[in-house]
């Protein structure tokens, strides 16, 4: 099958949706609202008659496009038909239209380009179970006098929180690029993918988590709570009201895609499993390019 790249701009929503929603095991990364909302633009590899497609981030400069990871999408994949791609078609098309590149993705796809392992976690209803620390936190805070709720949380002002006990930790949420993160949520809410549960002090936020419900998977998007709150315990209970919302209704948990071993840690004292996902990285770039890619790393970093 004939398989063509189109810009984003260009792609029809709707059947592309269509094609995700018939795609079994698909992510919420996947749909349009979640590629628009996080992608400074992207676009997709689409079979001429919509049977499968594989979208990408992309960005351009100098002149020159290259693919990149989105902020806030952990991988991309395949939808479709997956068994009518030629991946060695796919990959010299790939390679040709873009010559530098990072992708993430939830299959290994590229046959040729090297590639590292990156690790998630996530749990179904027979893998759930309570570490010891788990327990003990989460008893610690039933003793507390903070309340978790599901009822009644404004979204914009949980976003606003957890962006602001992030930042203090990471510098990405006191940037410009935290924003990614707000059209996401904005943009699940208005989709009807949105779970939130916060907790309280009397009737404060004090903290909570968002996560997005899509094809019988809960995934963790982001969540935190105040640094007194999390010496009582709060994260831990938060997660373990959210791990036990998401069984309820038939979902598998998707801890989401930090590599902090910290927080591998923390979703492992639920007994999160590690599951695998792909980085492909190559540079095929002019000279001058590669030289003036370096420079502006540098000076970002700074």
């Amino acid at each position: 099958m004939e398989a063509n790249w189109i810009n984003q701009k260009d792609i029809n929503r709707q059947k592309w949706d269509e094609l995700v929603q018939q795609t079994p095991e698909a992510s919420i990364y996947s749909l349009s609202f979640y590629l628009d909302a996080t992608g400074i633009d992207w676009e997709a590899y689409i079979a001429e008659d919509y049977s499968f497609a594989i979208p990408v981030g992309v960005v351009k400069k100098g002149g020159v496009s290259r693919v990149y990871p989105p902020l806030f999408q952990r991988y991309i994949e395949p939808i479709g038909e997956v068994s009518l791609i030629d991946w060695d078609t796919f990959e010299k098309s790939l390679l040709k239209r873009y010559s530098k590149g990072d992708l993430h993705s939830k299959n290994a796809i590229l046959p040729n380009v090297s590639s590292t392992v990156h690790i998630h976690q996530a749990l179904n209803k027979e893998q759930f179970k309570l570490k010891t620390q788990a327990k003990r936190m989460i008893k610690h805070f039933e003793q507390t006098d903070y309340e978790i709720r599901e009822e009644n949380i404004n979204t914009n002002e949980l976003s606003l929180l957890i962006a602001k006990e992030l930042s203090k930790k990471l510098p990405l949420y006191a940037s410009k690029d935290v924003q990614y993160l707000f059209e996401v949520v904005k943009a699940a809410e208005k989709n009807g993918y949105v779970y939130k549960v916060g907790v309280y002090s009397g009737e404060i936020l004090k903290g909570g988590l968002i996560g997005l419900k899509f094809n019988n998977t809960l995934l963790y998007l982001k969540g935190t709570a105040e640094e007194e709150l999390q010496q009582e315990g709060a994260m831990y209970a938060l997660m373990n009201h959210f791990i036990n919302y998401g069984l309820s209704q038939g979902c598998s948990i998707d801890f989401g895609g930090s590599r902090v071993k910290g927080i591998q840690f923390f979703n492992q004292r639920f007994n999160g499993i590690d599951v695998e996902y792909y980085n492909y990285s190559w540079d095929h770039s002019p000279i001058w390019f590669k030289i003036l890619f370096s420079l502006y790393s540098k000076i970002k970093k700074q």
